[in-house]
């Protein structure tokens, strides 16, 4: 991996910051933010990328929109907040909120002068360049960094499991990705991704709120605790009894109550959602271990087999009865896809250095059922099936900033920063030259 970044040489004569001082890394992703210091083990910070915003007026009636950060940022209601998340399918759509994101996990969380570090951004492999650059450009004009680089999650994901050459398998909050990385670089054609996340959360959704009628189960209530004023137990599969917050009805948006309620149901996908290791099987999902789980309504139930049915939409969609709807590519596709788009020759070594991250790579049973499918899929293929899934869920979840730790702590890399005075002489045009 260093020897394939050693090929990007720039200038680096005019980086002035001391080597004393630390690189900070900082990874945007769709459900959360990490940043920290080069060379450490874990972030510093992880805070909600998902945000809330409040809307006041000055005695004058000049508007002011306030956003609100953290861990208690869209948690904490508010009256009249809405809800919002800058990225859509991994990548930054919505740039207002991004200088802000920025600033709370730099000044705020760190407690650093950005000025004094140079920054080492995360990016997923189909990030466009006209993105990069107003990263970029964030980032040198408005917080003064010394110097900046931005790496693809991909690349990243392999350094922090030791491998230049992987097929990484990223499970996130909003996409599903393959990515086969070799020496080093991301392999684009090879690239290949699917919402199949959101889709396994609209399944569960729908799953909980439809009820189940063969074993008794009304459709739940998702109420979340901020608006439940009291309740009282009930027996499992008896309609919850809450008093609700009556003061919160109607100041509610409609933004954060829907945020809310899907908070709900990936808490119970926390909690309950598993997958089963062999594929599909009545029988066999009947007989794993059921789960009991209780609402903030009260409302609680015990689940059984229809808990495999959300992680089962990862690989096959036979549950969901949509007819010709257009349903999006399984992780078996992926797969698939990705590896007749590389080179024959290089497959043999992609499969022996599997790669599993992201946060919903962590759902039970998950890593086992993929070895099946890459063992079924890779038949025909001379090579040693091996898969690197770290029992950590912390590893398997920052992986990309971990590798980006790893990275912007490495001697060599020095050659690799885009200084701010490259940055003035060359303007954008030096991102798509120095990050490749």
């Amino acid at each position: 991996m260093a020897a394939s970044a050693g090929q990007q040489l720039g200038n680096w004569t005019c980086l002035r910051w001391s080597h004393e001082v630390s690189a900070l890394v900082l990874d945007i992703g769709t459900s959360t933010t990490r940043a920290g210091y080069a060379g450490d083990d874990v972030p510093k910070a992880v805070f909600p990328t998902t945000f809330g915003y409040t809307t006041h007026y000055s005695a004058d009636e000049n508007k002011e929109v306030r956003i609100h950060l953290g861990d208690e940022g869209v948690s904490l209601w508010r009256e009249g907040m809405e809800v919002g998340n800058p990225l859509q399918n991994g990548i930054v759509y919505d740039w207002t909120p991004i200088p802000p994101i920025i600033n709370h996990a730099i000044n705020r969380s760190l407690h650093c002068d950005p000025a004094e570090h140079p920054v080492l951004m995360t990016e997923p492999a189909w990030n466009t360049q006209a993105n990069r650059e107003r990263m970029a450009e964030i980032l040198f004009e408005e917080f003064q960094v010394p110097a900046f680089y931005i790496a693809n999650n991909g690349v990243l994901s392999a350094f922090a499991a030791g491998k230049g050459t992987a097929l990484v398998i990223d499970i996130g909050k909003s996409v599903a990705s393959v990515v086969p990385v070799s020496d080093g670089f991301v392999l684009r054609k090879g690239i290949a991704q699917s919402p199949l996340p959101p889709l396994a959360q609209t399944t569960a959704f729908t799953m909980l709120s439809s009820g189940n009628p063969n074993v008794g189960r009304p459709g739940a209530t998702l109420t979340p605790h901020q608006l439940i004023a009291s309740k009282q137990p009930v027996d499992v599969n008896a309609l919850p009894s809450f008093t609700p917050r009556a003061d919160r009805q109607k100041s509610t948006t409609s933004t954060w109550l829907s945020w809310a309620e899907n908070r709900e149901v990936e808490e119970w996908i926390n909690g309950c959602v598993g997958v089963l290791d062999q594929g599909w099987n009545d029988q066999h999902a009947s007989m794993r271990p059921p789960r009991h789980y209780e609402f903030p309504t009260g409302f609680n139930s015990v689940f059984s087999s229809e808990r495999f049915i959300p992680g089962e939409v990862y690989f096959t969609h036979h549950h969901l009865g949509q007819g010709g709807t257009q349903l999006p590519p399984t992780l078996p596709q992926l797969i698939h896809a990705c590896l007749n788009a590389t080179e024959p020759d290089l497959r043999p070594a992609l499969l022996n250095n599997v790669v599993l991250t992201g946060g919903n790579s962590l759902l039970p049973g998950m890593a086992d059922r993929i070895n099946n499918e890459l063992m079924r899929l890779a038949g025909g293929i001379q090579s040693k099936l091996k898969i690197h899934a770290p029992g950590n869920p912390t590893e398997r979840r920052f992986a990309p900033w971990l590798g980006g730790s790893i990275l912007a702590s490495l001697g060599t890399f020095h050659q690799l920063w885009i200084s701010k005075e490259e940055w003035k002489e060359h303007g954008p045009n030096i991102v798509a030259q120095r990050c490749k």
